[in-house]
């Protein structure tokens, strides 16, 4: 009796982990669904196609083509501005990991556009960076030899900071700048399309306005 009691035990405690587990990994499942979707929109959004809800994964899919190099993944345009390539990048901000999706025109001499996607900088000063009016300051900017982020936008590769920002923006602008390099090796590697990948060296992080 009493091996049968243990027998029961250990039936009913590795059912109920079974349960669990399964319960966990459907929850992370339908929580990557959820971010997938999200991001696809986003990306949408950057690129002006329009899908109603329900329909953004069958027009993401219909757009982009994903290709994987190392950890990162890019999305690549096949009808809009095709060739344009999309990732994401991170790196540390201020007070915390900032990350931003890339938009980068045909050719790979321009960003289409940029988006932060998280971010916790200071209410009112760095966490402007997540602002729409800051964020599409960068499009149409050029990123050669480097994109920068300075207190008054004079060049074709340079965008207005934010004023009492200046920890945050710089951070963010070394985040986007690594970003860009490594999207250039994966270009010529031959791993992405795109077009040239530039290759020109990229100088020091410029003036921002604390975060």
């Amino acid at each position: 009796m009493k091996h049968l009691r243990i027998i029961l035990f250990l039936t009913v405690t590795a059912t109920l982990c079974t349960l669990l587990l399964g319960g966990a990994q459907i929850g992370y499942e339908r929580a990557a669904a959820i971010f997938n979707i999200r991001l696809y929109a986003t990306i949408l959004d950057l690129f002006a196609i329009e899908a109603v809800p329900g329909e953004v994964e069958a027009v993401f899919m219909e757009n982009f083509e994903t290709r994987t190099v190392g950890s990162t993944t890019y999305y690549v345009s096949k009808r809009t501005d095709p060739g344009a390539v999309v990732f994401k990048t991170e790196g540390a901000g201020l007070w915390s990991r900032i990350e931003v999706l890339l938009a980068v025109a045909p050719g790979l001499e321009k960003l289409v556009g940029m988006r932060v996607i998280a971010q916790a900088e200071t209410p009112g000063l760095g966490g402007r960076i997540a602002e729409l009016e800051f964020q599409e300051r960068f499009r149409g900017v050029e990123i050669r030899p480097r994109l920068r982020v300075v207190r008054v936008a004079a060049q074709p590769n340079e965008v207005d900071a934010i004023t009492g920002a200046t920890a945050t923006v710089r951070a963010l602008e070394k985040i986007i700048n690594r970003g860009l390099e490594e999207m250039d090796r994966a270009v010529g590697g031959g791993s992405v399309g795109g077009g040239s990948a530039g290759g020109a060296a990229r100088g020091e992080a410029a003036e921002g306005g604390g975060g």
